[in-house]
């Protein structure tokens, strides 16, 4: 969390704590119905300043806007649904017109593509918002990936790669899908949690004996995942 992060974050929360306890005190006299929706709020607000993709943070202060409102009945809980429906479509659209993304692969060796230590091995760390990306590892090893996408999509094509036997692909995916295309004989056992999600699996799923085994493991929310 860089310098004005922590500042937003100070703020807010002093601020948060004086007006309760002096509401509690009976000092003050402000009704505070709905002020879980902080814990959503704020975050979310400081993210904006903070995270690289921004997109996620936006929708998220959004919604949480949106349950305070409701919270405080000054919209119906019923209409909640259609106007989280309008953030995403504004967000969306602003994001694709003005901050779409080019397709890339391993081999561009963008910033996209980050290699990190996770699990015990070199992990391939992959982030798409609001965008598609194609990633490619013909002929390279292959022992693991990080990847988070919202709103967006992701291939990653292992056909043909050194993959190293228990490599682990961790998925964070929300309101977005995924692509796994691996060689005959090679199993994906599947452990991910999905909520409004699917997994649909073309390998096997298993281990077998001999066979190299990738774990794919993490989450998935309003999207799904492919593996071929």
């Amino acid at each position: 969390m860089n310098r004005t992060s922590k500042i937003i974050g100070g703020i807010a929360l002093l601020a948060f704590g004086i007006v309760w306890a002096l509401e509690t005190m009976g000092v003050i006299h402000i009704n505070l119905e709905g002020w879980w929706a902080l814990f959503i709020i704020v975050p979310c607000f400081i993210n904006i300043f903070n995270d690289k993709h921004k997109a996620g943070a936006i929708i998220g202060f959004g919604v949480g806007i949106l349950l305070l409102l409701a919270a405080r009945n000054v919209i119906l809980w019923a209409d909640i649904w259609k106007y989280m429906i309008c953030i995403v479509a504004v967000v969306w659209g602003f994001s694709l017109l003005f901050f779409s993304k080019k397709n890339h692969c391993c081999h561009c060796h963008t910033s996209e593509d980050e290699t990190i230590v996770m699990d015990g091995g070199k992990m391939h760390k992959i982030n798409v918002t609001f965008g598609k990306q194609e990633y490619s590892y013909d002929g390279q090893p292959f022992e693991g990936a990080d990847v988070h996408t919202s709103f967006g999509f992701v291939s990653l094509d292992l056909r043909n790669a050194d993959i190293r036997d228990g490599a682990v692909i961790s998925v964070d995916c929300s309101f977005g899908g995924m692509e796994i295309r691996v060689d005959k004989g090679i199993c994906v056992k599947n452990d991910i949690d999905t909520a409004f999600a699917g997994v649909d699996s073309e390998s096997c799923t298993q281990a077998v004996d001999g066979a190299k085994t990738i774990y794919l493991k993490g989450r998935c929310s309003f999207g799904g995942i492919e593996i071929k």
